[in-house]
Order: structure tokens, then C-alpha cells, then sequence
């Protein structure tokens, strides 16, 4: 069944996207190998925020140079998805020593409980460094889509100024950013449905203090974040790199 999935998910990208969708498929797979490297490394000891921000930053050159081409549009992209990265990294890694985001809660005893607490790794970097990976998606799909709009304003009106090409950035942004803030809430808040319904004779106050519950939260807040700080920024390296001269 799931070769034939992947038999029909080709062919639609094919047939929908022709060679740039054949394209989008291969970097599907270049990022599910990065992912799989990464847990491989990890497991051998690696530092686990360090190898994310490697693979963040693979990642953002697969999805933006590789499907979209070299030009000041991704390059702009690019700048702009490598400065929230830092922001969200500074953030998480405060919130994560902080409040102790890493590891299970008592509600995960059933599930872990025939495994090895003795695994001599912080799980505090792991979740740091899985947070980051979670991000970088989004930041990099609302980074483009910003920059490649720009640079269609650009060419529409070849004499607009960096400013008022930094205000077209910053509202067409706010119109992308309504639809990323609903389609992430409602991706995580989706994955919970089970989870309410497994407790769902618990007060609310008990299942909102659960940590599995807390840390995707905060993963979800994170990522609000970088789809919010990601838009002024690109807009505003868009503004000043699109239109340098030669």
C-alpha cells in the first residue's frame, strides 16, 4: 500500500507540476534522508542541536536553491530563513534550560516503560534540536512566498522605492500569515484528538499540565513565532537586496 501511495503521489507532482514537481518530490526524499542521518548521528552521541542546525540549514538550501532556482529572490530567502533561525534557536534554547522541555511525563510511564532510562543523552538537546527541525518548514515556505512575491512587484514596477517595496512585502505577508497561523493550529491541534479522548474524564486543568501536552505547545508558539518574525525580515532584506544594482 505505501508503494503504491508513492507510486500516485509521483505521478500527481508529475503531472501537476511537471519538472518542477519532479523536482519538489526528489527534495521530499533528499529531507526524509537528512532526517534519517540526523537520528543516525544523534544516536552515535553527536550533539543534537548542533547536527539540527546543520540540517536546518541543508534543509533551506534543498527546499529554496534547489526547487527554486539561484537568484537575489532565494538568496533573500535565504538570509532571511538563516536570521529567524538564530532568533528561534536563542529562544528555545532560554526556554528549553529553563523550563526543562526534554524528556516524558508521568502520562508516558505505559509507553516507555519497557525501555532503558539509562540512555546517558540530554534529552533537553533533543527536543531543542527536534523544535528546530519542526520549525524550519514553515519559516522557509512563508519566506520564499514573500521574497517571490516581492520580486514580482519588482518587475511589475521597475521604479518602486525600498520602501514602498518593504510595505508590499510586509501586507502581502500578513495576508500569508492568517492561513499559516490556522494551518498549524489546526495540524497539532489534529494530533491531540486521541490524546483528549484517552483523558477526556480528566479535568481540563490536569490533561493542560501534562508535558507531552506543554511541550506542543510550546513547539507550536515557537513556530508562530518564526512565521510571524519571518515576514518583516525577508521583507525587509528583499526590499534592499532586489533592488541592488549589478
Amino acid at each position: 500500500m505505501n508503494k503504491i501511495l508513492w507510486i500516485i503521489l509521483f505521478f500527481l507532482l508529475l503531472l501537476i507540476g511537471k519538472s518542477r514537481g519532479v523536482k519538489t518530490f526528489f527534495s521530499f526524499l533528499l529531507s526524509m534522508i537528512l532526517i534519517i542521518i540526523y537520528i543516525i548521528l544523534m544516536g552515535l552521541g553527536l550533539n543534537a542541536i548542533i547536527l539540527a542546525l546543520i540540517i536546518c540549514i541543508l534543509a533551506s538550501i534543498i527546499s529554496i536553491f534547489f526547487l527554486n532556482g539561484y537568484s537575489k529572490k532565494t538568496i533573500s530567502a535565504f538570509l532571511g530563513v538563516m536570521a529567524v533561525l538564530v532568533i528561534v534557536f536563542i529562544i528555545l534554547y532560554i526556554i528549553g534550560n529553563r523550563a526543562s522541555i526534554g524528556g516524558f511525563g508521568d502520562e508516558s510511564l505505559e509507553t516507555i516503560g519497557a525501555f532503558s532510562y539509562d540512555i546517558n543523552y540530554s534529552m533537553v538537546k533533543v527536543m531543542i534540536g527536534m523544535y528546530l527541525v519542526s520549525v524550519i518548514g514553515t519559516i522557509i515556505d512563508t519566506s520564499i512566498s514573500v521574497s517571490s512575491a516581492m520580486n514580482e512587484v519588482l518587475e511589475n514596477n521597475p521604479k518602486i522605492k525600498k520602501d514602498e517595496l518593504y510595505k508590499s512585502g510586509m501586507n502581502i505577508g500578513a495576508d500569508i500569515l492568517s492561513t499559516t497561523i490556522n494551518t498549524l493550529y489546526f495540524a497539532l491541534i489534529s494530533t491531540f484528538i486521541g490524546f483528549f479522548m484517552w483523558h477526556r474524564f480528566m479535568s481540563i486543568e490536569l490533561i493542560i499540565n501534562y508535558k507531552v501536552f506543554a511541550q506542543d505547545i510550546i513547539l507550536l508558539l515557537i513556530t508562530f513565532i518564526g512565521s510571524i518574525l519571518i515576514i518583516p525580515i525577508t521583507s525587509y532584506i528583499s526590499s534592499r537586496l532586489l533592488l541592488k544594482k549589478k
